[in-house]
């Protein structure tokens, strides 16, 4: 994609710019410089100046603009027009003033969901989740969302850390641990700034993601039908990963739907899922890294508004890891449930 001019009169230069992350400024020669690789959003520009490649370069978030383009005494102009056209394309974002901890890890997902960089992370930092489960796949996918900027985690957890629990986030020092309270270190530890407070009525999370269990609670599950709370299933079933169907009340499909599809396929599945109810599988560890990453941009997808749906809305998203596939499986609203989807 060539650099084309834009109406820049609007652009406001970031305070403290720096280049999305995974961003490198490439040499193409005659000076021509090239952002990006992806071509979506990638930008080649031509008749650079060294000087003005060599400070984009430097685009880290740890100077102010003003002093990145005073120090550019012959081509300052190239460099400020340059920077406020990134800018425009959500190529160049504002890093704000240094923190005392590190940066949420937001990646490319501000130009994926067309948000501006500095809204949508502040947006997640008001975003409350709650996660039930006692399995890996919990810790996995709260380390995720914790490092990513989620600003409230509600750890839904029984039990004690035993050794298989190890390898998704636990250390071998939160053996014997209530879960609960393990699992709260590891969120802090991926991001030092996320609460791990109880929710309650007064503030409800805008997801719960229900982990681990083939088939999860049915009473959890109906209170948050009853209560309006979008949740996900998240679970490994026999070294597969699944994820969804996301449901949001009245909106897209719900659980009981796709038992129903089910049951119609099968007529032994009501029996064969009350034996399943809360139980967890042990996966291997490649499948619940894999299982957890999908889940949570799934979650994240939720938290970042768009025209179009997440994948998983009426759909549960199989990952196999081992034959490298992913099924998008659609679960459309039953005709016999009365959850008010359509």
């Amino acid at each position: 994609m060539n650099l084309r001019e834009p109406d820049l009169r609007s652009i406001i230069l970031p305070a403290f710019p720096t280049l999305l992350p995974g961003l490198d400024v490439l040499e193409r020669g005659n000076g021509e410089i090239q952002i990006g690789l992806d071509p979506a959003h990638a930008v080649v520009i031509a008749g650079v100046a060294a000087e003005v490649a060599e400070a984009l370069r430097g685009l880290d978030g740890n100077r102010a603009s003003d002093d990145i383009v005073l120090a550019q005494n012959e081509h300052d102009e190239q460099l400020r027009d340059l920077m406020t056209d990134l800018t425009a394309r959500g190529l160049v974002t504002d890093a704000g003033q240094s923190e005392r901890h590190p940066r949420p890890e937001t990646g490319l997902w501000s130009l994926r969901a067309r948000h501006h960089q500095a809204a949508m992370t502040a947006r997640r930092k008001r975003t409350a989740v709650a996660i039930h489960g006692d399995g890996r796949l919990a810790v996995a996918i709260a380390v995720l969302l914790a490092n990513s900027g989620v600003g409230h985690i509600d750890v839904r957890a029984s039990g004690t850390v035993r050794e298989g629990d190890l390898g998704s986030g636990y250390t071998e020092a939160e053996i014997g641990m209530p879960r609960r309270e393990a699992m709260a270190q590891v969120v802090h530890r991926a991001g030092a700034d996320t609460a791990t407070t109880r929710l309650y009525s007064d503030r409800r999370p805008e997801l719960v993601l229900l982990t681990d269990a083939v088939v999860p609670a049915p009473e959890v599950v109906d209170e948050l039908v009853r209560d309006g709370v979008n949740h996900l299933p998240v679970r490994v079933r026999d070294g597969v990963g699944i994820v969804g169907p996301l449901v949001v009340p009245g909106r897209s499909s719900c659980l009981r739907c796709a038992d129903l599809h089910r049951a119609g396929r099968d007529d032994s599945w009501p029996r064969v899922a009350s034996q399943l109810a809360g139980r967890v599988q042990q996966p291997d560890l490649g499948a619940v890294q894999a299982c957890a990453a999908l889940a949570a941009a799934q979650a994240l997808r939720l938290l970042s508004p768009s025209d179009q749906a997440p994948p998983s809305w009426n759909a549960t998203l199989e990952i196999d890891f081992f034959d490298g596939t992913i099924r998008h499986r659609d679960w459309p609203p039953h005709t016999g449930c009365g959850c008010g989807a359509r």
